[in-house]
């Protein structure tokens, strides 16, 4: 037999609250992995976590008010995470076959990182 709480019932007030102090430190870490990076991909992944996060808010919220008003707009979300994902995914393999390794990065393309200065090259005077 098994143990289920009613909504309403401490027990699952509890379990609610527990849940919803999760999603937010797991929301807070996946902000700041999409804040820092380093890389381009570390950010998509971390927007996509952070898509998966806001739809478990999203669902807790319709559990504890009892109400499927949200459902729509929890399909709308999973489906706009998806295509963002599939278009990332497709955004880095078409970047590998060009023979770049990191946007990020533009060592070897020749072109110049702004706010830095080069390393190792001299400015020369004629």
């Amino acid at each position: 037999m098994a143990v289920t709480a009613a909504p309403g019932s401490a027990a699952f007030e509890v379990t609610s609250s527990v849940i919803a102090g999760l999603l937010l430190a797991a929301g807070l870490m996946v902000t700041l992995r999409l804040v820092r990076g380093p890389s381009t991909l570390d950010r998509a992944v971390a927007l996509d976590a952070l898509v998966a996060v806001v739809m478990a808010g999203i669902g807790l919220q319709s559990a504890i008010a009892g109400n499927s008003f949200y459902l729509p707009v929890l399909l709308v979300l999973s489906f706009l995470g998806f295509t963002g994902s599939v278009g990332v995914a497709r955004f880095m393999a078409l970047r590998d076959e060009a023979g770049t390794e990191d946007v990020d990065e533009s060592e070897g393309t020749g072109e110049e990182r702004i706010g830095e200065e080069r390393i190792g090259e001299e400015d020369e005077a004629p």
